[in-house]
């Protein structure tokens, strides 16, 4: 008898892979082997063994899908531990990571935002200052305008020492591009967002003291010309009352102190040409020169004419009488000349309520428009 090509008993107990496991026994019954020795022994039947390699099938299959189901398991897990690891453990997936941190930088900038409000308080005693300034600089009153340059100069001063100080609290400057990212390994990206926004109602500040000492030089100057035109007026005011009296020398002495300042404000008016129009303040200080000229050149005729009506004492009638004819007869020049002086002034008063309305604005943003304590 040859040699059989199927697997003997002993040969399928060893636990041999794939078909050698009974698989050849489950397809359609002519492929089917004939039962063997050992399917028939001890009263067995043809049907026994059959469930018998069915048996050992399924019990392979099902260790099969465990094994696979164990490695998707794995695969999944391992998927997690990679996306775990990679997230930033200031991600905003992962709040309760910088909580903490959060909570402590919230209160520090709660009380930044409290000591803005403050600050807030001066800025707005400023703005209001600047348009003092401008209101009592139109009526030349140097009272007033004493009184609001050192309400204004106590103003800066503590908001210059309270945005300084606060500045420093919260480390507000430098701020270089590489430091969002450094306080994201602590802080959420929120927290980071509030603390730039406090930081830049700070920074809005930062223009007024330029505005306010630009503003008080020009309020200054622009009273140096209302002095000199004033001291002008007053001189010529007793120079003409001399010169009624008969007191031709005392009224030309008078005449050349007006005339001094004259001079100072022309001065003036060609150092403030240089960066802005002062043509009306230029052209009235000529034609009040020329007034001047005329009234020396008449007073001094009568002195050498020894108080008789000359040809030349007509002549200086006449000059007198044209020079005041180019000049107006009341001070409404003045109101002229110190609007036009005021110019930039109103630029720096502009500047200071820019600063101010910048400020308000941010501070509603960081208090969703309540107001904070004091």
């Amino acid at each position: 008898m040859s040699p059989s090509n199927s697997p003997s008993s002993s040969d399928r107990d060893a636990g041999l892979p794939g078909d050698l496991l009974g698989f050849d026994g489950l397809g359609p019954e002519e492929n089917e082997l004939a039962p063997t020795e050992a399917d028939l022994e001890e009263g067995g039947s043809y049907d026994d063994g059959r469930r018998a390699r069915f048996g050992a099938g399924i019990v392979w299959v099902l260790g099969r899908l465990a094994w696979l189901g164990l490695a998707a398991a794995l695969s999944l897990g391992s998927a997690g531990i990679v996306a775990a690891t990679g997230q930033s453990s200031a991600s905003q997936g992962r709040p309760e990571l910088t909580y903490g941190a959060d909570q402590t930088l919230s209160d520090r900038l709660d009380a930044g935002v409290r000591d803005l409000a403050k600050l807030n308080d001066n800025v707005v005693v400023l703005g209001q200052m600047a348009r003092n300034v401008l209101a009592d600089l139109s009526q030349v009153n140097q009272t007033a305008l004493g009184s609001d340059y050192k309400d204004g100069d106590k103003a800066l001063l503590q908001i210059d020492t309270a945005a300084a100080a606060l500045s420093s609290r919260l480390q507000c400057t430098p701020w270089p591009s590489t430091r969002d990212t450094e306080l994201a390994r602590t802080y959420s990206q929120d927290m980071i967002d509030r603390w730039h926004a406090v930081c830049a109602a700070l920074d809005s500040v930062a223009p007024l003291a330029a505005g306010w000492a630009s503003m008080e030089n020009g309020a200054a100057v622009t009273m140096e010309v209302a002095d000199d035109i004033n001291a002008h007026d007053q001189s010529v005011k007793g120079a003409l009352q001399s010169a009624r009296s008969g007191l031709y020398p005392d009224a030309l002495r008078q005449l050349a102190t007006a005339s001094a300042s004259v001079d100072d404000a022309q001065r003036i008016a060609t150092e403030l040409s240089a960066v802005g129009d002062v043509s009306t303040l230029t052209d009235w200080l000529a034609r009040t020169r020329s007034l001047d000229q005329a009234l020396g050149l008449l007073w001094q005729s009568m002195i050498d004419s020894n108080g008789q009506v000359t040809i030349q004492v007509t002549a200086a009638l006449r000059a007198v009488s044209d020079a005041e004819a180019l000049l107006p007869d009341n001070n409404s020049v003045l109101q002229i000349v110190l609007y036009e002086l005021a110019g930039d002034l109103t630029s720096d008063g502009l500047s200071i309520e820019t600063s101010k309305g910048q400020l308000a604005t941010a501070l509603a943003d960081l208090t969703g428009g309540m107001v904070v304590g004091q």
